[in-house]
């Protein structure tokens, strides 16, 4: 199982290295494997790690862990992004409120928080 786990998560990273980083709501089908494979190879490594591994590699997998929230159902990834230029402060310098879309948008990108919180609260006790 760990050696499944480990190949899921070498996936996983080829797909992190294509990312622009600091983005929020992407799309579920950019993932190498389905999102709640991902989870559990991330949670049976972290597990077979045990809290005496080398503090670096076990804070890189909770991280990829925590990032894994970031993917969203497709419709709602592009509804993200079809608000950005609303949701960036530079491109809205007056702060225009948000319309209907930007704060479906903006709730999409709160629960986004909300669940990579908790993922790094559960990841911490594997």
């Amino acid at each position: 199982m760990l050696n499944l786990a480990t190949r899921i998560l070498k996936d996983y990273g080829a797909c992190l290295a294509k990312l622009e980083p600091g983005s929020y709501g992407l799309p579920v089908s950019f993932l190498p494997h389905p999102k709640s494979v991902i989870a559990e190879a991330h949670r049976v490594t972290l597990q077979a790690l045990g809290p005496e591994s080398p503090a670096d590699l076990r804070e890189a997998l909770i991280r990829g862990y925590v990032y894994l929230h970031q993917f969203v159902d497709d419709e709602e990834a592009t509804q993200v992004a079809n608000a950005q230029d609303q949701l960036n402060p530079h491109s809205n310098p007056d702060a225009n409120p948000a319309d209907q879309k930007t704060a479906g948008a903006l709730a999409i990108i709160n629960r986004i928080k909300l669940e990579m919180e908790q993922a790094l609260e559960l990841a911490q006790r594997w």
